[in-house]
């Protein structure tokens, strides 16, 4: 990915934020030097043996051995790891030893599943084998394999604090690439995109991931000297937000922390959802929002959300299910009084659930119209709680809902084929919590009168 030339003439104001970087991330022992040198290695496309994702995969040809899969990569300078650690302490040599076993382990790990994925795709493609225990079997090696991508990035950033690693530094290059455009922002993610800033590299993609995932995970310094080094024009909408909102933000993000401590977390609610990309675990608030939550869960009860679309899934922003009818308008039936008022309400994070609402344009909301959508956002929005219920927050396969194929109504192009969306399989109670009351529901019919009488909206007759 080429440098813009925008981003060029700020590369001296960078090279100031990367001194700060030097300080705030201290980089266990190896020296700047050592690092700059070891990155002066080409970097790979693509996360060693791995396929740069698409949304078709590998093709019929795709590699059907180890040593296509694994060609081509960076290799470590073997004299310079071994210099490095034999200059270290021996409790810190250890752990540098063990991290990068570690990281070589899970690099032959993640060979021998990508190959395995690859084998099932042809005979998928070949039409060897399309049963749909063939499609179950080829969605369930895809998991894994992200599964072990994961795990592999976290030993990437584990073996970069402490050894000059080309190896390491490939693959946290292209993966950082892979969550800036999937919206994963995580804190493998925020450290990987700020050592590589640290150590001199000028991507783009690295300094808005850096400052994105900054937000997300409360480093909230980073991300304002991040977005203090890129001009205006070199900002995207979410990032011009996120700058703009960004006192705020913090300080909704430090209530959260304090608010979640003081709760027994033990004893909250939980959903297990099922979705095409793998398994999401949702924590519930019944201390804040009973009625909501109540609600929510008799939904699952039901089966509701069972097979249900997630039909609008729009970057740097949200994924939306819970629309039977697929077209935006469809709903449970019934409508939820609003408790976005409800003393401690919760602030939207990353992760965090929201109950949509019936939207009027200019970012406002007809009042107690929830009913069976809901969202979870991909970062934090500072101005969500001011008028929707915050309900719960993922606490596990957060990086899943993130790989959910994007689908922006505001943005369709019928010359385009649009692929289907992904889906819910199914929605579980894996822990009941707290007894809760009885949901209050209101009259939608009399708030959308309400609304009209105020002159907010104009409500349609059937003539027009």
């Amino acid at each position: 990915m080429l440098v813009s030339s925008t981003l060029k003439t700020t590369i001296r104001r960078r090279y100031r934020f990367t001194a700060f970087l030097r300080a705030l991330l201290l980089l266990g022992g190896v020296s700047w030097a050592v690092l700059a040198t070891a990155l002066n290695s080409p970097v790979l496309a693509q996360p060693p043996g791995v396929s740069a994702p698409s949304e078709q995969g590998p093709g019929p040809s795709a590699a059907t051995s180890k040593a296509d899969v694994d060609g081509g990569r960076v290799k470590d300078d073997q004299a310079m790891i071994e210099k490095t650690k034999a200059e270290m302490p021996e409790e810190i040599r250890k752990e540098a030893e063990a991290a990068y076993e570690k990281f070589q382990a899970t690099h032959e790990e993640l060979t021998t599943e990508m190959l395995e994925l690859r084998k099932l795709h042809i005979r998928f493609n070949n039409d060897i084998d399309r049963s749909p225990q063939a499609s179950k079997a080829f969605r369930a090696q895809q998991h894994k394999v992200w599964d072990v991508m994961q795990k592999q990035m976290k030993n990437a950033v584990e073996v970069f604090r402490l050894l000059p690693s080309p190896e390491a530094a490939s693959y946290m290059v292209t993966m950082v690439q892979h969550n800036f455009d999937h919206d994963i922002y995580d804190l493998p993610t925020y450290e990987a995109a700020a050592r590589l800033i640290d150590i001199g590299q000028n991507y783009r993609y690295l300094f808005l991931t850096a400052a994105r995932a900054g937000v997300a995970t409360g480093n909230f310094e980073t991300s304002r000297k991040v977005y203090d080094a890129l001009e205006s024009d070199e900002l995207e909408k979410v990032d011009l937000a996120n700058q703009h909102f960004i006192d705020e933000l913090e300080k909704q993000f430090n209530e959260e922390k304090e608010r979640m401590e003081k709760i027994d977390r033990d004893a909250l609610p939980q959903v297990l959802i099922k979705t095409t990309r793998g398994d999401v675990l949702i924590e519930l608030y019944p201390g804040e929002a009973p009625s909501t939550v109540a609600h929510f869960i008799k939904l699952v009860k039901q089966g509701f959300y069972d097979g249900l679309d997630f039909s609008q899934v729009v970057s740097n922003m949200l994924a939306l299910s819970g629309d039977p009818n697929g077209d935006g308008r469809g709903n449970s039936g019934q409508f939820l009084m609003d408790e976005h008022e409800n003393e401690n309400a919760h602030c939207a994070l990353r992760g965090s659930l929201v109950m949509a609402k019936i939207p009027m344009g200019e970012g406002r909301f007809i009042e107690n119209s929830a009913s069976s959508q809901f969202a979870i956002f991909f970062l934090p929005v500072a101005g969500a709680k001011e008028q929707q219920t915050i309900f719960g927050r993922v606490i596990e396969g957060m990086d899943r809902i993130s790989l959910l194929r994007r689908r922006d109504p505001s943005k369709s192009d019928e010359k385009k084929i649009q692929l289907p969306p992904d889906a819910i399989i199914s929605a579980e109670v894996v822990r009941e919590g707290p007894e809760l009351p009885e949901p209050k529901y209101v009259d939608v019919a009399a708030e959308l009168k309400k609304a009209q009488e105020a002159g907010l909206i104009k409500l349609k007759t059937p003539a027009e």
